[in-house]
């Protein structure tokens, strides 16, 4: 019960922080791309010419690459690859957040932990210009919008608690363990070939798919693709969502007590 209060105490903390998340979020933003010629233009321009030569690749390149069931392979590829790529550049990201703000440490009134929530915040236009281009590639491929689309809000929602107990975790240990970094370098690499973002879940036997979803990742990859294309709603898939939010509560609640218990111990190790 005291860990539950205190959980809700964290978060009600960061609720009546939001004008400041914001203002940070819009700064984090604008310093990324400060001082280029084309400024905010590469905010839509690198995800458009990346996603522009995987299109090119396997429609017309590696046409041997065929289809997944009904679906254009490069169709298949896309949808998830906007989902891995969005939880891997902000799980490290992260990480590095408080380390990158050594300056801040010091400062007893400033709230450490919106850090983490400034990077996926600042990551939210990409993002959502990522999923544009995938519902275009996919019309393109006569897969039209539908009423399930609207599930990759859910899917998008819980992909962020997920990556904000672990930002929580990774952040306040990257203060006293630097390999943190490189642990989470590790898993990112092995991560994106144990999700199945370029190879269809349905080609592993039934007996063995259960060691591929306990994934977390797997079940937000497949949720982007079940709004995009294959249409299920997310409570048709009853034991994966249970599963999945069972994990990220309970990694949500370890964000919270292990960033509050060592952040009155960050000063003193920087």
């Amino acid at each position: 019960m005291r860990v539950i209060v205190r959980v809700k105490g964290f978060l009600r903390e960061i609720y009546t922080k939001r004008e400041l998340l914001l203002e940070l979020a819009k700064r984090d933003f604008q310093q990324q791309y400060m001082g280029s010629y084309l400024g905010f233009i590469w905010v839509f321009l690198q995800p458009l010419l990346f996603i522009s030569v995987l299109y090119l690749i396997f429609s017309f390149g590696l046409k041997s690459g065929g289809n997944v069931g009904d679906v254009p392979f490069v169709v298949f590829l896309i949808t998830g690859m906007i989902a891995w790529f969005h939880m891997a550049e902000n799980f490290s990201a992260m990480a590095n957040s408080i380390s990158q703000h050594a300056f801040l440490l010091k400062k007893v009134d400033f709230r450490l932990s919106l850090l983490p929530i400034v990077k996926l915040m600042s990551s939210f236009i990409p993002h959502v210009f990522f999923i544009l281009i995938a519902f275009i590639i996919a019309f393109i491929n006569e897969i039209y919008l539908s009423a399930y689309a609207i599930q990759i809000v859910y899917y998008y929602f819980s992909m962020i608690m997920l990556l904000l107990g672990m930002g929580w975790i990774t952040s306040a240990t990257k203060i006293f363990i630097s390999d943190i970094s490189k642990i989470v370098s590790l898993l990112v690499s092995f991560g994106f070939w144990l999700t199945p973002i370029f190879w269809d879940i349905n080609k592993v036997p039934s007996q063995y798919q259960w060691i591929v979803k306990i994934n977390p990742a797997s079940y937000i990859v497949q949720g982007y693709r079940d709004s995009v294309i294959t249409h299920v709603w997310f409570w048709e898939r009853p034991y994966e969502t249970l599963y999945f939010w069972s994990i990220t509560i309970f990694v949500l609640i370890v964000g919270v007590i292990v960033f509050k218990r060592l952040r009155p111990h960050f000063a003193e190790v920087v």
